[in-house]
Order: C-alpha cells, then sequence, then structure tokens
C-alpha cells in the first residue's frame, strides 16, 4: 500500500498570531493617545488637510494653449468691499492682467478703528501669472503665479515685502467676462471709460515697487499684520463685566474681515470649519495669555493649526477695575 506523498496538515502555534494582534492593538493605541494629546502627526495632517485639487492628476497646457487661456483672463478687474467712510473695516482691490502674462496689482484696506481715528493700509505689486492646467469640476484654471517686487504703505510709513514669491492661484472667469474669481475672491469688470483712472491716484503707487530706497518690512509681514499693529493701538480699555462683550465685538467687527477672511482664502472651503468655539484667557492689559479649542473635524486640522497662533497674538481691551485674568469663551465664525 503507497503512503500519500502530501504531509498531514500541522497545527499551527497559536503564540505569533496572538503576538502580532497584540503588537497591532498597542500601536493603535499609541496612535489614539498622540491625536488626543497632540493632534494629527504632521505628515498626517498634511495627506488629510492638504488642499483637495493636490490630489489630482493634472494635464500640463501646452503653450499655445497658455497663451489662450492669458488672452481669456487679461483685463482691468476690481472688487469692493463695505464703505471707506463708514464701515469698520471697507477694502478696494485692482489688478490689471495682462495678456503676456504680466500683473499689477494695488490693494487698499481702509480702517475706522473703534477710537475713531481712521487708517489706510496699501499694498501694491507687480508679477506674472502662467496658466498651468485646468479643473473641469470648478472650472477653474491653475495659474503659476510669482510676485516679483511688492511694497507696503501703512500709517506714513513704506517698506518692500519678500521678492520672487511663487504661488498657485485658482482663476476662474464668467462667460461673459464680467466676473473673475481670483484666488478665491471675486474681481468685477472695469467698465470706466478711462483706464488712466482705473488705479487709484492715476497709479502713483505703481512706481514704489520700483524704488530701491525702500527699507525692508520685517520678515512675514502681510496686510493682515500691519492693520492688526494698528488697530491694537486704538483699543480703549473697558470695565471687567463688559470685556466678554467688547472682546466678541472686536473679532466680528475688526478681525474677521481683517484676518479671518483672508486666511480662509488659502484654503479648500471643505478644510475650514463654518465656526470656532474658543476660550480665552485675557490678563488685565488685555493680552491672550492661554487659547483652548478643540477642532471639530480632522479635515480643518491645518487651518486650525494656522488660525490658532494668530489669535494668540491679538490684543483685547484692557481692564482699569482689577488685576485678575478673565476667562472669555467666545464661538468665532469663520464662514
Amino acid at each position: 500500500m503507497q503512503r500519500s506523498r502530501i504531509p498531514p496538515k500541522r497545527r499551527r502555534k497559536p503564540l505569533p498570531r496572538i503576538l502580532t494582534l497584540l503588537l497591532l492593538l498597542i500601536a493603535v493605541w499609541l496612535t489614539a493617545r498622540g491625536v488626543q494629546n497632540s493632534g494629527v502627526t504632521n505628515t498626517l495632517a498634511s495627506l488629510l488637510n492638504a488642499d483637495f485639487e493636490n490630489f489630482r492628476a493634472l494635464q500640463q497646457f501646452e503653450e499655445d494653449v497658455s497663451h489662450e487661456v492669458r488672452q481669456k483672463l487679461a483685463g482691468f478687474w476690481t472688487y469692493s468691499e463695505g464703505d471707506p467712510e463708514t464701515s469698520p473695516v471697507a477694502k478696494r482691490g485692482y489688478i490689471e492682467m495682462i495678456d503676456n502674462g504680466m500683473i499689477w496689482m494695488i490693494r487698499e484696506w481702509f480702517i475706522n478703528t473703534p477710537a475713531g481715528e481712521s487708517y489706510k493700509v496699501s499694498h501694491v505689486a507687480n508679477g506674472f501669472f502662467n496658466p498651468y492646467s485646468h479643473s473641469p469640476d470648478n472650472d477653474s484654471y491653475f495659474c503659476e503665479t510669482r510676485i516679483i517686487r511688492q511694497a507696503f504703505v501703512f500709517a506714513g510709513d513704506t517698506c518692500y515685502g519678500a521678492s520672487q514669491v511663487d504661488d498657485i492661484w485658482p482663476i476662474s472667469i464668467s462667460d461673459d467676462r464680467s466676473v473673475i474669481n481670483i484666488n478665491r475672491r471675486d474681481y468685477q469688470a472695469y467698465t470706466g471709460d478711462d483706464i488712466t483712472e482705473f488705479f487709484p491716484n492715476g497709479g502713483v503707487l505703481l512706481d514704489i515697487v520700483d524704488k530701491i530706497s525702500l527699507r525692508r518690512c520685517p520678515a512675514g509681514t502681510d496686510m493682515s499684520i500691519l492693520a492688526r499693529r494698528i488697530l491694537a493701538d486704538y483699543i480703549t480699555a473697558v470695565p471687567f463685566f463688559a470685556r466678554t462683550q467688547a472682546v466678541e465685538s472686536l473679532i466680528h467687527t475688526y478681525y474677521r474681515p481683517l484676518v479671518i477672511d483672508e486666511m480662509v482664502r488659502r484654503y479648500d472651503p471643505r478644510a475650514v470649519p463654518d465656526e470656532m468655539a474658543v476660550r480665552l484667557t485675557l490678563s488685565a492689559e488685555g493680552e491672550v495669555t492661554n487659547l483652548r479649542y478643540r477642532p471639530a473635524k480632522i479635515a480643518t486640522k491645518r487651518f486650525d493649526d494656522a488660525i490658532t497662533p494668530e489669535m494668540r497674538r491679538w490684543a483685547f481691551p484692557a481692564v482699569g477695575d482689577t488685576d485678575d485674568n478673565q476667562r472669555v469663551e467666545v464661538t468665532v465664525r469663520v464662514r
């Protein structure tokens, strides 16, 4: 009788399988504990919260297509928010896009402080844009953009900012070419008869970017930082019992248009929370000594990580009737 050449099945020892499962459970527990204590790791956060369009395999334009898109987007475009005379914050923007890819841009912010003082912060820049690809989902062109030179004018001072700054601008345009959305902001086509009157004051500010005698701005300077600095000098003291209301008013009236709205434009809308429930600890001088915020969604973590350090720099009213710290809970509307 011939014996079967197939060896009998051996019973596997359960120990390796148990050890593998145990190690897996420990890894999951450590990850969960790390997320709870210190948030999602930077690598994971960048994967979860990177702009959603970055995951798309975009097709780069040929040069002739880029030229056609530049011609399509070329024009004089302007946007307007608020009234410079009566609104706490008003904004104006002017951008000329030339079909050869050159950009000339002026932005003006008008700030009417709580103390009744009025200030203007201006930003002037030149650069170029090059249409790179197209997203069929939202009908936007992704344009490689470089700011060659920029300068800031504020409170009687002028300085030049960082040069040769690269960025990607999503740009879409309406079929009738009456509205263009540049970097998530709507601009209207200029309808004036005289192009020389498009830029404020005849475009005198445009000459500033070519001046080599300007001092250099501190690193990271932007319009939000300059506006926040001006605002801090004109926040008056309030009684302790009235500070919570004053904090809510300052955030809604000034910090939201000057800071939050500008930061929101840098992110995909799906990666930005609708609101933030924040608990601030304020010193008697109005400084933020502590900030507590628990993100509601992992998808917004990259935005949350950017906005919370900014909130810690905000100035609020001092109190003259106590030296005690004060906790203020406020819901900040983000979008």
